[in-house]
């Protein structure tokens, strides 16, 4: 991410992963490729909190909510319900994301995550740490929605076609990695074009 990160805000000096890798590693050390871990830790934990909690919340909810007719509206109760949860698992992500971004693009910027807030702020305005909100709402909702969305039915296929894997955790456990991966992979791909723009 550190990589990455330094290539969007400073193509002239990082102009590919290779070179950006050993220039991060000349000026930082390993070191170097940590910077901004606490905005990231932060944001990335309370974003996974929120999204996973609210996401089962939401789709019980809207289940009860349609009572019978909900075996009609699977697909819809998984894609609202991770939509709804994605949104709202956005809103502190975009601030420790910001954060992260001005941590290694500006690696003097301040000292710690506090002092990089605390600077914004008062230079910026409380604002800037939204700025970057509806490109982040076009990153992690997509992302979150096609992530539990395939998890959802490669998994329920999965235990379809072989139903003692519901049994056994062993292989319930292996349905849900097989499940995880491809999600992981979808969400991505789909993801990607959003997230090249952040840091730019």
């Amino acid at each position: 991410d550190v990589v990455k990160t330094q290539m969007q805000t400073n193509p002239a000096k990082f102009d590919n992963p290779l070179t950006a890798t050993k220039i991060v590693y000349e000026e930082g050390g390993v070191g170097g490729f940590f910077a901004g871990w606490q905005p990231t830790f932060i944001g990335f934990f309370v974003y996974g909190g929120i999204v996973y909690t609210c996401s089962e919340f939401f789709r019980r909810l809207y289940t009860d909510q349609l009572g019978n007719l909900a075996v009609n509206y699977e697909l819809l109760i998984v894609l609202a319900s991770s939509f709804t949860a994605a949104f709202i698992a956005t809103l502190p992500l975009v601030i420790s994301e910001t954060l992260r971004v001005r941590s290694v693009a500006q690696p003097d910027y301040g000292s710690n995550i506090v002092d990089v807030a605390q600077r914004m702020i008062r230079e910026e305005g409380i604002s800037t740490l939204f700025s970057a909100l509806p490109v982040f709402l076009l990153k992690e909702v997509p992302f979150t929605v096609t992530k539990f969305t395939i998890f959802t039915f490669f998994t329920d296929y999965l235990y379809d076609t072989f139903p003692t894997a519901r049994e056994d955790i062993q292989l319930s456990l292996l349905v849900s990695l097989a499940g995880g991966t491809l999600g992981g992979i979808g969400a991505a791909i789909i993801s990607n074009p959003a997230d090249a723009t952040i840091s730019a």
